[in-house]
């Protein structure tokens, strides 16, 4: 038996906890950078993360290759128990890894709050009362991870209609998702829009910013340094929308008059400001501009 789990404090918890069996923790970040299946998976994952959180190219390259090779060597455990949260960042994962363990024996404990607010008793008794995935749960995350590596990100709307039985929190994640796209009121996504909000209102210290993003509900679930390059994003923008000072963990942000008038819908970023990034599989330019209505993905 192999547990798969979205955090090393959660894995530590379940060794402790003597929950059976081998605790690998999943290393990935697939909501940075481009998310593209193929040939390439590994050097495009590397340089998304090398580049995107300031890390090694190398060491970044060997841990993902060494991590798809555990993956392969999971595939063939009696029973493949994957641990994640209602967080968008734990959905990415959770829908990956369904379809990239297609046909193992799975096991799902699917959270509606952070593991790591339960005790060892807790993530024991999570253990016992862990649920089988069924056929249907692995083509609903086949079809989901789909969408979220097309280059054309407009097939993720029919997702945001209803909830799905299969993965209850699959709408939300999702919509967490289709609102990073920039948005017909200022041209953000909703993440930037968040953080340039709550700098705005005074919190310019980072941890501080963080807490308050972190907490807010649905979750986007995305740790310091994800959070960090989104600031480094906002501030080395051609026409900036805060100024940066320093770095992780005590780094200090302010807002710009320019980060003000669009905060305020008054400016649109994507028409001050070069639009590209990526988005899962899509690539969002000026010339290729998908955009969040509030209920779905227009371009």
């Amino acid at each position: 038996m192999i547990h798969i789990h979205n955090g090393d404090v959660v894995a530590a918890l379940a060794r402790r906890g003597g929950i059976p069996g081998e605790h690998l923790t999943f290393r990935e970040s697939l909501v940075t950078g481009p998310v593209v299946p193929g040939d390439e998976w590994i050097e495009t994952r590397a340089q998304a993360l090398a580049e995107g959180h300031v890390h090694d190219l190398l060491r970044v390259r060997t841990d993902l290759l060494e991590q798809e090779q555990a993956l392969d060597r999971a595939a063939s455990q009696d029973e493949v128990v994957l641990w994640f949260e209602h967080d968008l960042y734990c959905l990415v994962h959770l829908v990956y890894l369904l379809q990239r363990l297609n046909g193992a024996q799975l096991s799902l404990i699917w959270s509606p709050v952070p593991l790591a607010e339960h005790d060892e008793e807790a993530l024991y008794e999570l253990y016992d009362a862990r649920a089988a995935v069924d056929p249907a749960t692995t083509a609903l995350a086949g079809e989901a991870w789909a969408a979220y590596t097309s280059a054309d990100p407009a097939g993720l709307n029919r997702f945001l209609d209803r909830d799905r039985a299969e993965l209850p929190f699959l709408r939300d994640g999702l919509m967490l998702h289709a609102s990073r796209f920039p948005s017909t009121f200022n041209g953000l996504g909703s993440m930037e829009h968040r953080v340039l909000a709550h700098i705005a209102a005074g919190f310019t210290d980072f941890a501080t910013l963080f807490d308050h993003v972190n907490a807010e509900v649905p979750r986007f679930g995305f740790g310091d340094s994800e959070v960090f390059r989104h600031l480094r994003a906002l501030a080395s923008r051609n026409v900036p929308l805060i100024t940066l000072n320093g770095e992780l963990p005590k780094a200090i942000a302010n807002i710009t008059q320019a980060g003000e008038r669009v905060l305020a819908g008054t400016d649109d970023d994507t028409a001050i400001n070069e639009t590209d990034l990526w988005l899962g599989g899509a690539h969002v330019t000026r010339q290729r501009l998908f955009r969040w209505n509030g209920e779905w993905i227009e371009g």
